[in-house]
């Protein structure tokens, strides 16, 4: 298959071609790659490269346990790779003092801690938001600005603020606040 024919699937589409075709991984690795290498930047600088290697392959072997009735490929595959790093800094990486890691491991659980709010508010984004909300508001999770979110989905910035703004509103509600 073509490059071409590609770019016209969706990260869901490809993902699940992926399980099965080495191009599509490919293609899908390559999509990917940039979040990664940000995530691994958020990191000391000299074990980065080191990580995005770590977070590579562990979205490359989350390619098969990808279930989109339960989220977006981007988000899990994303998911899996900080995860694979997070291992991977825990498992002492060649380079990582262990300043760095208790300094990372502590910021980065604090950001992301998985209690039982998480697992409610992601249980909630996924039953109150729609697609497009949903897929914004992943973005957003992610760190992407408003005009990162607008070229990443082919929208306006008014789009993204739009989508951002019902989404608050929405889970606002649905926490009852």
């Amino acid at each position: 298959m073509e490059k071409d024919f590609f770019s016209e699937l969706s990260d869901e589409e490809l993902t699940e071609l992926a399980k099965t075709d080495s191009a599509a991984s490919a293609e899908l690795m390559s999509r990917i790659s940039p979040y990664i290498k940000s995530l691994s930047k958020k990191f000391n600088a000299q074990i980065s490269e080191d990580l995005f290697q770590e977070g590579m392959l562990g979205a490359l072997s989350a390619i098969d346990s990808f279930d989109s009735s339960r989220a977006s490929a981007k988000a899990f595959l994303l998911t899996c790779a900080k995860n694979k790093m997070l291992s991977a800094l825990k498992s002492n990486i060649p380079f990582a003092s262990s300043e760095d890691i208790t300094d990372t491991l502590a910021e980065t659980e604090n950001e992301h801690s998985y209690s039982d709010s998480t697992d409610e508010l992601y249980d909630l984004i996924e039953r109150c938001l729609t697609k497009r909300e949903r897929e914004t508001v992943t973005y957003y999770l992610m760190g992407l600005s408003y005009k990162e979110i607008a070229a990443e989905m082919r929208v306006s910035e008014k789009s993204v603020d739009n989508s951002m703004q019902r989404a608050r509103k929405k889970l606002r509600e649905g926490f009852g606040k």
